[in-house]
């Protein structure tokens, strides 16, 4: 089914307004309760929609033999490693470079028209910015947790108001520029469809609760579906070969939980977002480096 990533973020965003409105007490302000009511998409299609980043290597020609795939396994762990390391370090430097790297994966990963710059610039930024457009204090209190010291993030919000008012820009221009084909044009009218579902996703929603939708109901839906086709797999084997990566990537998660449990508890969390965080990295250099602009 084409763009079926769409129509699974539209269903979702329609679906959890009246649950967040008539359950706003559990979910208000309480990330616990956000994190576990998602505990399952963010498994599957969340973080599996990564398991799959040997197969794209191989299918790269990056891996040819025992040897490269060894050599791609140490350097992919390692990369997290140092960039959670780094981040202790230099928080608000490393953090920007995650949001810059997240801003061009997400773009690029999503993008589904011709005019690919100024999508991925527009995709990639929409995720980032709106929620500081239009939850500030709460986007601020979760950036927290990534060790950024929360003037910083002030600062770094005067920026986004004017990266927002250019993402106005740019989405009008492009509305102008697709306005004879936007009903005609299969892919732009999904792409006009999704940035409608995005702004009513993170105007409406508290930061992680958006986020969770996008990441897993419209990013790793259509990651997976596009790897799928590229991969030629089958629905069974795609879900069979997400299992062993994601597997170990739980593992992983719960190796650092118990490295830090003896630190307190704000610290503990913090690492444990800074590693789920360091771990995209390799990912979202892979992908970035094997996907065509």
């Amino acid at each position: 089914m084409r763009y079926i990533e769409t129509k699974f973020f539209l269903l979702v965003v329609v679906l959890m307004i009246p649950i967040v409105e008539y359950y706003n007490d559990f979910f208000s302000g309480n990330y616990l309760n956000q994190i576990v009511i998602f505990t399952l998409p963010l498994l599957w299609p969340g973080i599996a929609h990564g398991s799959l980043d040997i197969l794209i290597a191989r299918n790269n020609k990056l891996i040819k033999n025992t040897g490269d795939t060894l050599l791609f396994l140490v350097v992919y762990i390692s990369i997290p490693i140092i960039f959670f390391y780094l981040w202790i370090i230099f928080p608000n430097f490393i953090f920007v470079v995650f949001l810059l790297l997240s801003i061009f994966h997400f773009g690029l990963s999503d993008s589904i028209t011709n005019t690919k710059l100024t999508e991925i610039f527009i995709r990639g930024s929409l995720v980032i910015v709106l929620p500081f457009k239009f939850h500030l204090e709460k986007t601020i209190e979760i950036f927290s947790y990534f060790l950024v010291d929360k003037f910083f993030l002030l600062t770094l919000n005067n920026y986004f108001y004017y990266a927002y008012l250019i993402l106005l820009l740019l989405i009008l221009l492009n509305l102008i520029q697709h306005n004879k084909i936007i009903f005609t044009n299969f892919r732009t009218f999904h792409y006009i469809l999704e940035l409608f579902g995005l702004f009513i996703c993170f105007w409406f929603f508290e930061p992680l609760i958006s986020f969770f939708i996008y990441f897993c109901f419209l990013h790793s839906i259509r990651h997976l579906k596009d790897e799928k086709s590229k991969l030629k797999l089958t629905n069974k084997s795609l879900f069979l070969k997400t299992v062993p990566m994601t597997t170990l990537t739980i593992i992983f998660f719960v190796i650092v939980y118990f490295v830090f449990q003896n630190s307190s508890e704000n610290l503990n969390i913090n690492f444990i977002v800074i590693g789920m965080s360091s771990l995209t990295i390799s990912h979202i250099l892979l992908t970035s480096f094997t996907k065509k602009i």
